[in-house]
């Protein structure tokens, strides 16, 4: 059923990789997805020795949000949510970017932290599932950051945001795109550091939803190549570290396999993926497929909305539902 009333909504992610954008209508207590758009602009990869990001990368993500507010202008939606994330909150000359970026878009820009948007992503996630009072945990491995979510029903119990991110992790240990064991290894071992001694570390469940590029790409990797029918073991992921490692270099990986190239910094995100599960005792990971944007739809409806869902993390009975994709 159609209700050419219903509300539209956009949201607008910043982030240290990409940047994108979201168009949605509400109906029926549904998303019914209008428009999706992602640029990557590179922005953690562009920081000059000082901190600062670089001019290119800076005319690059203005240029980006000028389209974004001409597909604004043409959806013309209720109301709009723009946020940044790590990039922008790191970012030396930030004062002096904001500024343009603010005017490029004509919207105005939220930094969140760490927190925040873990939030939005667990709202996300948990519009597309079933209602469960079972504990729930949702992992975000972005460029720059990786957040860690634990909740029951409505309720979000715990969030863990982790300065290292896929980006960082291949910097650091596939310089220059090369990829060998000892690298992974080394990965992986920094990976498990970093995440250790936490609170979550004895309360995780033995199942995760992963809301990230990275999880999505591994998993339609897997699933190509036969090794998986959608959960991602520990198995699993040894035996996609042995086909990168079998590549060598990232450049074969993203010619390999189309979902790579839509994850750039895949290999240390795996590293990532796999110091968790080991981390945490997680045995297997499922794709999330929203996320950050989705959460910050649904909030706009329940805030705007005159029907809204009831207060807390999600609203029973919703899904996600991609009817045209630009």
């Amino acid at each position: 059923m159609h209700f050419p009333d219903s509300p539209r909504y956009a949201a607008v992610e910043l982030g240290s990789d990409s940047f994108r954008l979201h168009v949605a209508r509400v109906e029926g207590g549904e998303i019914h997805l209008e428009a999706s758009l992602a640029e990557r602009v590179a922005l953690a990869a562009s920081f000059e020795d000082d901190g600062s990001l670089c001019e290119v990368a800076m005319r690059r993500a203005v240029a980006c949000l000028r389209e974004f507010a001409r597909i604004l202008d043409l959806w013309r939606p209720q109301a709009v949510r723009v946020v940044a994330t790590v990039a922008l909150r790191m970012a030396r000359n930030a004062s002096v970017f904001l500024p343009a970026a603010e005017g490029a878009l004509r919207r105005p820009i939220e930094l969140i932290a760490g927190d925040e948007a873990g939030r939005l992503v667990c709202m996300g996630v948990a519009s597309t599932l079933p209602h469960s009072d079972a504990p729930r945990l949702v992992l975000d491995i972005g460029s720059a950051t990786t957040e860690l979510v634990l909740g029951q029903g409505d309720v979000i119990e715990r969030i863990e945001s982790f300065p290292v991110g896929a980006l960082r992790q291949s910097l650091s240990f596939f310089p220059g795109g090369s990829i060998d064991a000892a690298g992974f290894d080394a990965a992986v071992r920094s990976g498990r550091s970093r995440f250790a001694e936490t609170a979550l570390a004895r309360r995780c469940p033995n199942q995760a939803w992963g809301a990230c590029g990275t999880v999505r790409a591994l998993a339609e990797i897997a699933q190509e190549d036969g090794l998986s029918d959608g959960p991602l073991d520990r198995d699993c992921l040894l035996a996609l570290r042995g086909r990168f490692l079998e590549a060598g270099h990232v450049a074969r990986i993203r010619l390999a396999w189309s979902a790579a190239a839509r994850a750039p910094h895949l290999a240390g995100g795996l590293a990532l993926l796999l110091a968790l599960m080991e981390e945490y005792g997680i045995e297997t990971v499922l794709a999330a497929q929203a996320g950050l944007r989705v959460g910050a739809i649904w909030e706009l409806h329940r805030r705007t909305a005159t029907l809204t869902p009831p207060p807390g993390l999600r609203a029973p009975d919703k899904t996600v539902r991609h009817t045209v994709s630009r």
